[in-house]
Order: structure tokens, then sequence, then C-alpha cells
């Protein structure tokens, strides 16, 4: 309904926006054009595009009581992050070891403040809707956080070493997501670690 397209508008809108400032702000990565010819690159890319629109959509859409669909709505993005995740492991065990930094703190500086400022103004929106499912609503709006955030790194980092995606890149995603799932269920509750509405 129209109500559900605005509320999937805006958040779509505002993860766009984060992601494009970032990799403007701080400049691409110098091979990007080569680098998204790759197909681990590539894959893993558009994973993550279709966890931050999905779970964006579905975050702002379950703010507003009865208009999300279905639960296949959350399971989409959820699919998506671990296929962004699967991609890299996939690699390392098909790759010859690489020998790049497994943790730059240049990657998870930028993966915690994104995600940070993503999920802050997201939460703040849907607070203003009181979702009834505080803790779904929180989880999937983390996944929106941190997968636009990690999207816009990856654009920056040159580095495509599967064990430094999957230590510099998705455990740090992992580690900022759980932490904004805990303060965004906390402030959609209510109260921290409250039992979800019915």
């Amino acid at each position: 309904g129209t109500i559900g397209c605005m509320v999937n508008g805006a958040g779509l809108a505002m993860a766009t926006m984060v992601g494009a400032v970032a990799v403007t702000a701080i400049g691409p990565r110098a091979d990007l054009a080569a680098a998204v010819t790759r197909p681990a690159v590539l894959v893993s890319l558009l994973a993550l595009l279709i966890a931050t629109v999905s779970a964006a959509a579905a975050a702002m859409t379950m703010s507003v009581p009865g208009v999300e669909r279905s639960p296949a709505q959350r399971a989409v993005p959820i699919a998506a992050t671990v296929a962004w995740a699967g991609t890299w492991l996939l690699m390392m065990a098909t790759s010859p070891a690489g020998h790049a930094r497994l943790f730059h703190a240049g990657c998870a500086i930028e993966i915690a403040v994104l995600g940070v400022a993503c999920g802050w103004t997201l939460v703040a929106m849907l607070r203003r809707a009181a979702p009834l499912k505080p803790a779904w609503t929180a989880g999937i709006a983390a996944i929106a956080a941190v997968t636009v955030a990690s999207a816009a790194t990856q654009l920056i980092c040159p580095i495509d070493d599967p064990a430094h995606q999957l230590v510099g890149h998705v455990l740090v995603a992992a580690v900022v997501g759980l932490t904004a799932f805990i303060v965004g269920r906390g402030r959609l509750s209510g109260m921290p670690f409250d039992t979800p509405r019915p």
C-alpha cells in the first residue's frame, strides 16, 4: 500500500545516501573497474546490495503494524548476508593462501562508523512507528546497517584476499551488527532485553 511504499522508500534512500557519501568522501579503490569483473568481488557486492535493499525495506515495513506481507520478507536479507560470507568462505577453500593482512584498522573503522551512522538513523526512524516486533525489526535493521557499511568498505578497500575479507570485513560486520541489534532492540522495546510485544 501507500504507507509501505513510503517507508520502504525512506529506508532505501537513507541506506543509499550513507554508502554513497562514504565512498565519495574517502574515494573508491583505484582498481574498482577491474575488481568488479572478478566473480568473487561481483557476487559479494551483489549479495551485499540485495541484503541492504531487502533489509532496509523489511525493517521499515515491519515498523508499520499490518503492513508486512510475509515472513519471507525477513528471509531474503538473512540469506543474502549468508551468501556474502559464503562467497569468501568458498574462495578461501578453493584459492591458494594469500599474504594480505587479516585485519586492517581502516576497514574496521569504516564498517563501524558507517554501520553506527546508518543503524542509528534507521532506528530513529523506526521508533517513530513503534514496531510491534522490536527484536525482529532491530535485527533486520542491523543487517541493513552493516551490509551497506560493508558494501561501501568493499568499494574502498583494495584487498580481495578471502582471509582478509572474512576477518577484516565479515567478522567486524558481525560484531558491529550484534552490537547494533542489542542497542536497537533496547531502544525499540523501551528497555534493554525487553520481551517483544505480541
